[in-house]
């Protein structure tokens, strides 16, 4: 695979390996944390309760579904292949964002 697909801040965005070259970048629902999962040249987003389909080789939305009832916070996107040691490395990375997240707030509003 030669991209990587990133999440920040209600923006996917696809850069090349080889080079560090942004492909392309399509903006999402607000929220603080998008999660993106890639399958079969789809790629998953999950960002402010909706969870999007992306086109990998374009950035283009396929599709979007709102995850009425299920609020805003954070999400673990995974499908039928995918083990349990990967969907643990998930929820870490996720909690350690969310720690980051908690101490620079709490940081900026100590200051």
């Amino acid at each position: 695979m030669e991209k990587l697909f990133l999440g920040i801040n209600s923006q996917i965005v696809c850069i090349r390996k080889k080079d560090g070259k942004e492909l392309w970048r399509q903006k999402v629902k607000s929220g603080r944390l998008t999660n993106v999962y890639f399958d079969e040249n789809k790629l998953f987003a999950y960002s402010g309760g909706h969870l999007f389909c992306l086109d990998a080789g374009n950035g283009r939305i396929r599709w979007e579904r709102t995850l009425k009832g299920l609020g805003y916070g954070n999400c673990i996107i995974a499908s039928e292949s995918d083990n349990a040691a990967l969907i643990s490395a998930q929820m870490a990375a996720q909690q350690a964002t969310a720690a980051s997240t908690a101490v620079t707030s709490s940081a900026a509003t100590n200051s």
